[in-house]
């Protein structure tokens, strides 16, 4: 666990993520945090390493990586890599950091990991990936014979100056060193892209410069920029590393991460600097081995081309920007909907609906199948369906708690086998790879090892099941009657719990048959109740108060009609019999009553579970208040399932008295647009 101080870093979307362990903001019990976590050794994260210092708990250093973003970071775009660093952080060249370490010895540059730097050296120059890679314009750079000579600006006081050995005399110097090659050189001064922003102030843009320096006072592809010179002049600037990356001369009057290895011209010298190395091995120590990477699709761990893959496409205006409009929601629901689309706007006329369909860019969202007659004359590529997802929360939707995830589907939804879903599209054709599955292979473990269901309502006990000795044990899933996924996923001869309680017991009249009822339908939630008694005749055991998982593991096999308890059995290597048509069917790993014609593939579990947890839902940290990974987020549920949340959290799992005071509290909370 690690904890944090600065309401900036809690906002970073896949925070734990970067860090791969859960995160708390504020912890109140300090002594089980395995580090403190700040802003690299900016005075903002002089709290976080005061507390961490006190109490003896290393201090993690976080920075953004070298490819951060699509927009500027001063514009609140979503970082795609992050700096991790428990010895230093780069740009301090006062003392040692991590990536210094990793650069005087080479026991991690493996070849693979050299392999690896190549693809990306090679990708970044042919798409012109940079650091931050908003639009920009075209700048035409014209040499007239001689050599083009670029000067970089930097935004003032920025940490790498302060504590890179430099500060406003660098630039002065770098100037002046400029100036004395202008009558065989065309002479360049690029802005730093806060500075054009008009968000921070620069050192360049602040000095009275030579008329006959050129200056870039607009967004370019710094990369394209870099191209068209000879010799560029930094301070600490990474742009000074890219264009070592683009084979140009570097002189650096400051000490960034990338000065004395050899490979630039350095005005200041660093006795730790001991190794020799070259641009391509500083480019897989930095990018690779010493930055982390998140897969922007799933919010998983991932690696640099995951980053450049997507930022290329982006680039390229492969994906279209999006308004979204949540149709007739109501407002005690809107809660559910909001934190997953931000921006989202929520409509409830008919004449608004057709009013904004002149908008090309406008999605419209609608919660499951409601708000059909609303939605009739829009065509399928704009309308999205969202539902709870598979692991939701800890209490009961049905008793208004908040989701931790949804699945948002523009095809169909995942419990109507009707038609195609966004899912069944991802478990067709999605090409798992390497990291897919040893991430799903993590969620699996992590859901079992926990004891996670959807809501996680029922707290773990033994089941005392009477003569079962010797007997196959069948456990079988309530649901509730009208679900959806039994209205149109049941269409076959097996529609309702009793004609499935009745089937299995008559093809396994020895078997020891275990029932538990749907939790909502026990709470008094949905109907039902009444019938639970007649399908005694069926069953030798019916549970109430036990967990789903805890009927799982007592069970030799599971039936179901469409039930995700289904799933849950798959998880935990238990052989599943289904009987209508649930998402986790016709892949090959249950036994299914029914055919699935449109399911094509054999998935191994790992595959399906990186196809349902990993690529279909969205999450959100309602703790950390931002999107989060399936595995993030699970960790927070098993937090609080197993009694160690927040007292906020506390006794209020199971209590459906409380269930009319949050129902009007959301209502409450989306009205007066509070937290």
């Amino acid at each position: 666990m690690i904890g944090i101080y600065s309401k900036g870093i809690a906002e970073i979307p896949f925070l734990e993520s970067f860090l791969d362990d859960e995160v708390v903001f504020s912890p109140k019990e300090i002594k089980y945090l395995k580090y403190i976590a700040g802003w690299g050794l900016k005075s903002s994260a002089q709290k976080a390493i005061s507390i961490a210092k006190k109490n003896r708990i290393p201090y993690l250093a976080l920075e953004d990586g070298f490819i951060r973003s699509l927009d500027l970071g001063v514009h609140r775009a979503p970082t795609f890599s992050m700096v991790v660093d428990p010895i230093g952080i780069y740009y301090d060249a006062a003392r040692p950091s991590l990536l210094e370490n990793i650069l005087n010895d080479d026991s991690s540059l493996t070849q693979n990991i050299l392999d690896e730097a190549e693809e990306a050296i090679e990708f970044i120059r042919k798409h012109q990936i940079s650091k931050y890679n908003l639009s920009s314009s075209n700048y035409t750079v014209k040499s007239g014979g001689k050599k083009n000579i670029l000067l970089v600006d930097q935004t003032a006081n920025d940490m790498s100056i302060v504590l890179g050995g430099a500060n406003a005399s660098s630039f002065r110097d770098m100037v002046k060193y400029a100036q004395g090659m202008l009558d065989d050189a065309n002479v360049y001064v690029k802005y730093h892209p806060d500075v054009i922003a008009g968000k921070k102030k620069g050192y360049l843009s602040e000095l009275p410069l030579d008329p006959r320096f050129k200056v870039i006072k607009e967004h370019v592809n710094p990369i394209a920029l870099l191209e068209s010179m000879d010799h560029v002049l930094v301070v600490t600037s990474q742009l000074g590393y890219e264009a070592l990356l683009a084979n140009k001369k570097v002189t650096t009057f400051g000490m960034p991460f990338y000065a004395c290895w050899g490979v630039t011209e350095d005005r200041i010298a660093c006795g730790r600097r001991k190794a020799r190395r070259s641009v391509e091995e500083i480019f897989a120590a930095a990018y690779i081995v010493y930055t982390r990477y998140i897969r922007p699709r799933t919010g998983a761990a991932g690696r640099i081309m995951d980053v450049l893959h997507y930022i290329s496409l982006e680039k390229q205006g492969l994906t279209s920007p999006t308004r979204y409009y949540a149709v007739n929601i109501p407002y005690w629901k809107r809660r559910y909907i909001r934190p997953f689309i931000p921006g989202v706007e929520f409509i409830s006329s008919s004449k608004k609906t057709s009013e904004l369909q002149k908008d090309s860019r406008a999605v419209f969202v609608a919660w499951s199948y409601q708000s059909e007659s609303m939605l009739n004359d829009i065509g399928k590529e704009r309308r999205v369906r969202v539902e709870d997802g598979f692991y939701r929360s800890v209490g009961l939707g049905s008793n208004f708690f908040l989701p931790w995830s949804i699945v948002m589907d523009r095809r169909g939804m995942y419990f109507n086998p009707t038609t195609e879903s966004d899912l069944e599209y991802i478990l067709n054709h999605q090409q798992f790879d390497e990291l897919d599955l040893e991430e799903a292979y993590k969620i699996r473990e992590l859901i079992v090892a926990n004891g996670l269901t959807k809501y996680n309502v029922d707290s773990a006990r033994m089941i005392d099941l009477p003569n079962v000795k010797g007997r196959k044990v069948i456990f079988v899933p309530g649901q509730v009657q009208d679900d959806a996924s039994i209205l149109l996923g049941c269409q076959g001869e097996f529609n309702s719990i009793d004609k499935l309680l009745k089937h299995v017991r008559q093809t396994n009249p020895d078997a020891f048959i275990l029932f538990k009822p749907h939790p909502d339908v026990v709470s008094g939630n949905r109907t039902g109740a009444s019938m639970i008694s007649g399908l005694r005749t069926y069953c030798d055991h019916i549970e109430t108060r036990a967990s789903v998982v805890d009927c799982i593991q007592a069970a030799d096999e599971v039936h179901t009609l469409t039930s995700q308890a289904g799933f849950d059995a798959l998880l935990r290597g238990k052989k599943v019999f289904t009987y209508g048509m649930p998402f986790y069917a016709g892949w090959g790993l249950t036994e299914d009553a029914l055919t699935f014609e449109r399911r094509k593939r054999k998935l191994g579990i790992d595959e399906l579970v990186a196809g349902v947890l990993l690529y279909y839902p969205l999450y959100y940290n309602h703790e950390l208040k931002q999107p989060a990974s399936c595995r993030a987020v699970l960790r927070k549920l098993a937090r609080i399932k197993n009694g160690s949340a927040r007292s906020k959290y506390k006794n209020l799992y199971h209590s459906s008295r409380l269930r009319v005071f949050r129902k009007f509290k959301h209502a409450v909370c989306e009205f007066m647009g509070a937290d």
